[in-house]
């Protein structure tokens, strides 16, 4: 079941060295959350044939994915032509902000990759990601037939909305938590206090970048 949200070269390994265990029920854990949106997506599928839109989302699934794999993230779902993965479930991390944002930022040069190998289909395609960090529940959610493994709780609906507040100011937003917790191996550009749905207080956001050798 794992192997639907996890590298599947690594489950194995997870599960017999005790640090995956499938058994476990719901828990509270620190994790980083990340949602990626396509921008304009709905205007480009109205203006493109059909099966050149499925291509091009499986192919952009498909280096996104490769992406939040390699730095070891957990893919929750599709949701449409959008994405949520976190880092710090199933399995504890540490450096679980630091691996998203670096998750991110590979997800935006696979992006650019991409945009190139389209030619004029690839110039209208963009992204907005967004990343928060914090306490959330980790579980698995559904009927007995149809679990999925998922992270729910404030920490999440943040990371949506940040995400939501990307258009017009960064590819990449991640919110003061994830700064904070991600450390300095990255540039860090404010771009100041935004308001969020359903939040009365303003949420500072950061956007990040890699460092100058």
């Amino acid at each position: 079941m794992f192997k639907r949200f996890l590298d599947p070269r690594v489950v194995s390994q997870l599960i017999e060295s005790g640090d995956l265990d499938y058994r476990n029920t719901a828990e509270a854990r620190e994790v980083s959350v990340l949602f990626s949106d396509i921008r304009g997506f709905t205007a480009l599928s109205e203006t493109t044939k059909p099966e050149d839109v499925v291509a091009l989302l499986n192919g952009y699934f498909s280096r996104q994915v490769e992406m939040i794999f390699r730095h070891s993230g957990t893919l929750d779902k599709f949701i449409g032509d959008a994405i949520m993965a976190f880092w710090g479930a199933p399995v504890a991390m540490p450096d679980h902000a630091a691996r998203a944002v670096a998750a991110a930022l590979d997800m935006s040069m696979a992006l650019e990759e991409l945009r190139g190998q389209l030619g004029e289909l690839g110039a209208e395609l963009e992204i907005g990601i967004g990343i928060n960090s914090g306490r959330a529940i980790s579980c698995f959610i559904g009927l007995s037939d149809r679990l999925d493994y998922t992270v729910i709780g404030d920490t999440v609906n943040l990371a949506s909305r940040v995400e939501g507040l990307t258009k017009g100011i960064a590819r990449i937003l991640v919110s003061e938590a994830t700064r904070e917790a991600a450390g300095d191996g990255f540039e860090w550009i404010d771009r100041g206090l935004h308001s969020a749905k359903g939040r009365e207080m303003q949420v500072r956001l950061f956007e990040p970048r890699r460092k100058s050798l």
